[in-house]
């Protein structure tokens, strides 16, 4: 299939910013560096994770919350704070926002004409 990339207009309290992220299905959470989290303001969760690094390294990182927008659909999203050289946009985002990867044609595709929302 490939890599697919997305452009995504991440919100904070400060700022806003487009910014092209790799779709990574086997991540949960959209994935920023420190800075960017900082530059945009975004709120800080009371939690922290664990997760798995594509070289199988463990690290434990801070949850903030965000405004993410994808194709004209907003939504809130949780970003992990990594110092990553590529942004990553995880599978709780896609489907907050009522998108999919379709592996036939490396597309990020709507799943409902609503989006994603489960209520």
């Amino acid at each position: 299939m490939g890599f697919v990339c997305v452009n995504v207009v991440v919100r904070g309290v400060k700022s806003s910013k487009s910014v092209r992220m790799l779709v990574d299905a086997s991540s949960t959470y959209i994935v920023l560096r420190p800075d960017l989290i900082r530059e945009l303001g975004h709120y800080e969760t009371p939690y922290a994770v664990e997760v798995t690094l594509a070289n199988g390294r463990r690290v434990k990182t801070r949850l903030f919350l965000a405004e993410v927008e994808v194709k004209g659909r907003r939504g809130p999203a949780l970003v992990a704070e990594l110092d990553t050289p590529i942004p990553l946009l995880g599978v709780y985002a896609l489907e907050t926002l009522g998108f999919k990867v379709n592996p036939r044609t490396g597309e990020v595709e709507e799943i409902s004409p609503e989006g994603g929302y489960l209520l």
